[in-house]
């Protein structure tokens, strides 16, 4: 075996080269061969399988690799052949893979790998991992710790390494403590709980986090990943976040809290990307924006190493909600590892598709801890809502309603030119978008000036945030505060916002008490994820229709702050100014929408060149005019030309793409096309439309203009209502373009350009009659001028109401699980001296009738409210007893008399005394005692092999059996709640 080992070692760099040309080739002659694509086995290895494991790093022209002989199979030669085995450098091996033609189900493979992987473990003492694929789909098993699962591809030879090195030094993670200094609060300590019972007793792979903001997601989560690599379940892990700022703040506190590793954020430092350097690919945990990880994956060819989809062991989401996940499911879906999402949304608003991501019931997330559990624990400050009335903001303006001086203003500002006409108002939605007006604006500082929380002594506005409605109205509240206070020499008052190369820059000088600016002006880029505890004033100078995102904001003002009015003067609230009556719409019942993610304009034309497509071909079956069918065949062909082109130039080894390789080959084929049912087009449009292709890139306005005609000759098509608004929307193009006459490709279709406005042309007009205008329009379309609102500033008086402190319409979920364990466990504690509670307390047993008293006392308690309620929150298989032994612990007394040989006799040293009574410490504690923890910290303190190297092993054998019999008094499996 050691000769097979360094046989397959002797690799020289000659050959790595000549193995990555070889890619190369199989890869160009995967895209150039033209066939049905239902290939067999041999062809799934050559076409599709050899790729993806060259991708991975494997030398398939090693020995032994391909079409491997085992012996014991259940078939009469006894005999049978692995399509490939990856082999270790010790000679074992790692994986094997079974291949089915690719018209059949992978799973078909399933059984025969399994049996292959018990002729391999048999041979060579080590049962590889188990895939099974028909080059489309594949699957991993790893039949020692999870079911199958589908994979986006192979894994390395490292990551297969680090499965089965996991098999034998994986911990329990009951057995591995989280570090209390980065996360030590009860809850957070709760929550990693849940997370490692889910992952250990329960086999799951994903979790989802539901915390208030302020309350220490991050933390958690960094406290989770030391806890993992301690055990051995993880070595690296990838966070990922939706802003730039998150992941800033994220590395700072990974490099404060977690030394030990080495965090590299791929938006600040672009080293792990260049192929020249070698120690990029060290870091272990990766800090990334969706974006930049997509990129990231898609441009694996110049990069140093590959990220395949078993890179990471752990991926982090934060603030994972529904968009996120639908915007980047692919993402998610393409890294095989163990998923956390963290999220402050409260859990009535986390969507239930967030929770079908994660494999978890609608509305309950694996541990919640919302922002009323914060505040009515002390960790984190309510907040005091005070509603601003300006009449503007509400009403808009109204001519009617201002002064002579003002009309004057208001009919220079807003006379149309054209026409001359004066509106009669000027919607309230204007304001601050396009209309600023000086008083408003003027008002509305003045007001938190002078109302705002104060620091040092009440002589200095405390930190403050000011949500703006876009960049100019940011601007403008700056141009005004510093017109209003020049004393503060332009430093007080700052936009903090993406327009600003330096952002992160004023961010942090803004997060520094002592330094300016005190008031950030921000648009977007302050509303989440930022964590700055002096902020004591939020001004909320915009609308928000989404309750999600509405309690972010309200989250930035909510950390507790010590000290901060003065010694012993802590924050103990925080002020929100509502000047867009957000309150009230927060207060009413109203059903928020449900927003898909916004479509490309690639994916709309595909989906309406198949529409129109598809209705040419129903309506021409019933046509008797041949002269128009023949049109609009001809029109069908060239809209299938474009789809057909859409999909055959998708780069196959796009991992988007890969997901939909078997579609994407079929419609490869200009011929397919032709055979279009109505499932193929309801297919394309839901699967290969918003795929990324690679044709050329086009201008976005001729793409705009080819969805406007698509849009029209749709309507001629069906005669619908929406003909005549279609049609005007182009003439008005062309109005617009025939301004542009001294260019001269405009000049030269003027005639045309003049003919298509004439109400004439439209009388019986075509869909191939509008294909001509696209095809002569299109790329004269860019000449237009882009239509702009032009931003007036106004200086007329503004009004405001009574200014009136209320309760903030922060969403409340009813019931929290979190606050009724504290209550349940409280009233147990409460009630210690009941006999049978007495009894677990002191390891006395319990008869049936103690048991029977103990149900009627809890279930019949007002704490407890019911025996449904209890069973919502712990579970119906909960053991009572144990449950109760492990809240109010071991009385001491009774552990001692337990271990009175070793604290009496007089015949042990004082290591082995100071053992026992680590082990009476912790029964004392939690009740009950897994043995295993006898060879963790803090008994490995005594001699690194805990147990073992303190007792002898008769003794160490009693010791075992003594903490399992105090455990056995409350492990009752047949009496539970249920």
């Amino acid at each position: 075996m050691k000769q097979i080992a360094e046989k397959r070692q002797q690799q020289t760099e000659a050959e790595l080269n000549a193995l990555k040309q070889e890619i190369a080739t199989l890869k160009q002659q995967n895209e150039a061969v033209a066939d049905t694509h239902d290939y067999h086995e041999a062809d799934t290895r050559r076409y599709l399988l050899d790729i993806l494991l060259q991708e991975a790093g494997w030398n398939l022209n090693q020995d032994d690799c391909i079409e491997y002989e085992v012996e014991g199979m259940p078939n009469s030669a006894g005999k049978g052949y692995v399509d490939y085995v990856l082999w270790g450098d010790d000679g074992k091996p790692l994986g094997l893979i079974e291949a089915k033609r690719t018209s059949s189900s992978p799973t078909k493979g399933k059984q025969q790998a399994k049996l292959y992987a018990d002729c391999l473990e048999k041979k060579f003492d080590q049962r590889p991992v188990i895939f099974y694929s028909n080059g489309y789909n594949n699957w991993i098993w790893d039949d020692y710790t999870y079911p199958p699962r589908e994979i986006h591809g192979f894994l390395q030879k490292n990551e297969l390494e680090r499965i089965i090195f996991r098999r034998n030094n994986r911990k329990s993670l009951d057995l591995v403590l989280p570090n209390r200094d980065i996360a030590g609060r009860a809850y957070q300590l709760e929550a990693l709980k849940r997370i490692t019972e889910n992952f250990d007793r329960q086999n799951a792979r994903k979790a989802l986090l539901v915390m208030a903001t302020g309350t220490g997601k991050t933390r958690t989560a960094i406290s989770l990943v030391d806890l993992l690599m301690r055990a051995n379940w993880a070595k690296r892990v990838l966070f990922l976040a939706d802003r730039n700022a998150l992941l800033t703040q994220a590395f700072r506190n990974f490099k404060t809290h977690l030394p030990t590793v080495t965090p590299v954020n791929l938006i600040e430092d672009k080293k792990i990307t260049s192929a020249k350097d070698k120690n990029a690919g060290s870091a272990n945990v990766i800090l990334s924006t969706y974006p930049t990880m997509f990129n990231r994956i898609n441009n694996q060819e110049d990069a140093e190493f590959y990220i395949s989809p078993g890179y990471f062991d752990l991926v982090i989401v934060d603030e994972a909600h529904r968009g996120i996940y639908k915007k980047y499911q692919a993402l998610f879906e393409y890294f095989d590892s163990l998923l956390v999402g963290l999220t402050a949304t409260p859990r009535s608003e986390v969507h239930r598709d967030t929770h079908k991501i994660f494999d978890l019931e609608t509305g309950v997330p694996t541990f919640a801890y919302e922002l009323q559990d914060a505040i009515a624990d002390g960790y984190l400050v309510p907040s005091q809502g005070i509603t601003v009335p300006f009449k503007f903001l509400r009403q808009g303006v109204k001519y009617s309603q201002l002064s002579e001086a003002e009309r004057e203003e208001y009919e220079e500002k807003f006379r149309d030119e054209e026409t001359g006409e004066i509106p009669d108002e000027v919607n309230a939605a204007a304001i601050n978008k396009w209309l600023f007006n000086e008083d408003t604006v003027d008002q509305a500082l003045r007001l938190l000036m002078e109302k705002g929380l104060k620091v040092e002594g009440g002589d200095r506005l405390g930190k403050t945030i000011i949500f703006a409605r876009n960049h100019a109205h940011a601007e403008f509240i700056v141009e005004r505060f510093d017109f209003n206070y020049p004393h503060y020499q332009g430093k007080f008052a700052q936009v903090i916002d993406s327009h600003n190369n330096y952002a992160q820059s004023l961010l942090d000088e803004f997060s520094e008490p002592q330094k300016e600016p005190t008031i950030a002006v921000s648009v977007d880029m302050l509303d989440t994820g930022v964590d700055i505890p002096e902020v004591v004033n939020l001004v909320f100078f915009k609308p928000v229709y989404s309750r999600v995102k509405f309690n972010q904001m309200i989250g930035r003002g909510t950390r507790l702050s010590p000290d901060l009015f003065g010694i012993g003067q802590d924050k103990e609230k925080f002020f929100i100014f509502d000047l867009c009556s957000n309150f009230g719409f927060f207060n009413q019942e109203i059903k928020e929408s449900d927003p898909k993610p916004a479509e490309s304009i690639s994916a709309k034309l595909v989906k309406a060149r198949l529409k129109v497509s598809q209705i040419i071909l129903d309506k021409d079956s019933i046509s008797d005019r041949e002269t128009l069918e023949a049109e609009n065949q001809k029109l069908r062909s060239s809209l299938l030309d474009n789809l057909h082109q859409h999909v055959a130039t998708m780069e196959k080894k796009n991992f988007l793409v890969r997901r939909h390789l078997k579609q994407v080959e079929e419609f490869s084929e200009r011929e397919r096309w032709d055979e279009l049912s109505e499932n193929d087009t309801e297919s394309i449009a839901e699967s290969l439309a918003h795929l990324p292709n690679g044709l050329p890139k086009e201008d976005e306005l001729a793409k705009r203009f080819d969805l406007l005609c698509l849009k029209l000759q749709l309507s001629i098509l069906k005669g619908t209502k929406y003909f005549v608004s279609l049609r005007d929307k182009l003439r008005d193009l062309l109005d617009r373009l025939e301004e542009k006459q001294t260019i001269p490709m405009v000049k030269e279709q003027l005639p045309f350009i003049e003919a298509v406005q004439d109400e004439s042309w439209w009388s019986d007009v075509t869909p191939m009659m509008v294909e001509s205008v696209r095809l002569k329009i299109r790329d004269l379309v860019k000449f237009i001028d882009r239509k702009e609102q032009t931003i007036v500033y106004t200086d007329f008086k503004d009004e405001l109401g009574d200014v009136v402190e209320v309760d903030v319409p922060v969403e409340q979920t009813g019931f929290s699980p979190y606050q009724y364990r504290k209550k349940v466990e409280a009233y147990i504690r409460e009630h210690e001296n009941h006999i049978a509670i007495h009894k677990l307390k002191r390891n006395f047993p319990l008869t049936d009738g103690d048991l029977a008293e103990l149900e009627e006392m809890l279930f019949s308690a007002e704490e407890i409210e019911s025996r449904d309620v209890f069973e919502q929150v712990y579970g119906k298989d909960m053991s009572l007893k144990l449950f109760i032994r492990q809240i109010v612990g071991l009385d001491r007394n009774a552990a001692k008399t337990a271990f009175a040989k070793y604290l009496e006799s007089g015949n042990f040293t004082a290591n082995q005394i100071r053992f026992v009574e680590n082990i009476i410490d912790y029964l004392t504690q939690n009740g009950v005692m897994n043995p295993g923890l006898l060879y963790e910290s803090p008994f490995t303190d005594l001699h690194s092999s805990g147990l073992d190297g303190v007792f002898n092993d008769d003794e160490a054998d009693e010791i075992v059996a003594l903490v399992r019999s105090l455990n056995e008094t409350v492990d009752d499996s047949s009496r539970t709640v249920a």
